[in-house]
């Protein structure tokens, strides 16, 4: 065996003393940049809260269908992507300065009694709003209801604006529930509480009118040719039968919608019939029905009480339209000799 020599081990051991001089420089220049490092860590999540502090002094958290969002606390430019989000907001008199709508929609919506006037409508078939067109509003809000149309575009949307998602979709398209939602993001429960009560208020006094023998009504549409009697889940069944007018035989937990032949008519019996075509061309289905022998047959028909009313009413989904049911009945009902 290699015997070392002492100037071997001498040099060896200041070879292992600098050595360990280097390691312990280079810890201590690790040790350094680590305390670098952090602080300067430190510091951009120190500004990154500060940031968001004041981010949250400008801005409210909400909840919502797709989970929470900060939206500004008075926004100035809200855009709507739906008619449902329209309606509901106007009801609290928000006003959007555009919505989106498509073109399979042929009524302005008189109703919303001259509300929507200085909105932008922006109108396409494509089945999903003009980002492009979106972006260039430069929206501080965009307001649409949990649709399947638009999951696929929810993150861009959000890149344009805090965007909330009513629900809509979870609640069944519960017109009534979708007010107290809108209510809750906009911080006014309260307005959302009142317009429930001024509705209830005049269900109860149309009620009281009809006396202890209210009528038994239907309403029926048609639609691509097809008769639809509506029941106690659609938005006019869910009124007539709140007032007690719903004829029981359509007061089932089924369907909104029941598709039925022209043969059933005559066996429905209800004292007043309301009918509401939806596009023009079925409205001459409707004449050319009323010109058959088994129209004679229809109960309301031999009481000469039906009545043509506008299907975007009757379909209104909102507190507008539900206003406007109940103007019907009045007008039909209570003013009608």
């Amino acid at each position: 065996m290699e015997v070392l020599s002492q100037s071997h081990l001498r040099q060896t051991s200041h070879l292992y003393k600098g050595g360990l001089r280097g390691v312990k420089h280079l810890f201590f220049l690790l040790f350094l940049s680590g305390i670098l490092i952090f602080s300067v860590l430190s510091c951009g999540v120190n500004n990154s809260l500060k940031d968001s502090q004041v981010s949250n002094q400008d801005c409210r958290v909400v909840q919502h269908a797709r989970g929470e969002t900060c939206i500004p606390l008075n926004p100035q430019r809200i855009v709507t992507l739906d008619f449902n989000s329209l309606a509901v907001i106007l009801a609290l008199d928000v006003k959007p300065i555009a919505t989106w709508i498509t073109t399979e929609i042929e009524d302005d919506f008189p109703y919303f009694q001259n509300k929507t006037d200085d909105i932008e409508v922006l109108r396409n078939s494509s089945g999903q709003p003009n980002l492009e067109k979106l972006l260039s509003l430069k929206p501080d809000l965009i307001l649409v209801i949990s649709h399947s149309w638009f999951e696929p575009i929810y993150d861009k949307l959000s890149q344009i604006a805090p965007t909330v998602i009513l629900p809509w979709e979870e609640i069944k398209g519960d017109w009534k529930q979708h007010l107290q939602e809108a209510g809750r993001v906009f911080d006014q429960t309260e307005k959302a509480n009142q317009l429930m009560d001024d509705y209830d208020n005049r269900i109860q006094e149309l009620k009281g009118l009809m006396g202890d023998r209210p009528p038994k009504i239907s309403f029926m549409f048609v639609a691509d040719g097809q008769i639809v009697i509506t029941r106690q889940k659609s938005f006019a069944g869910g009124i007539l039968h709140e007032l007690g007018f719903l004829n029981p035989l359509f007061t089932d937990s089924g369907d909104n919608d029941l598709p039925i032949s022209e043969e059933i008519l005559p066996t429905i019996d209800s004292d007043i019939l309301f009918v509401a075509p939806l596009k023009k061309d079925d409205r001459s289905v409707i004449e050319k029905l009323q010109q058959k022998p088994l129209w004679s047959k229809v109960k309301a028909v031999q009481n000469n009480q039906v009545y043509v009313v506008d299907f975007s009413v009757w379909r209104g989904l909102n507190i507008f339209a539900a206003h406007e049911v109940l103007n019907d009945l009045e007008k039909y009902l209570v003013n009608t000799p």
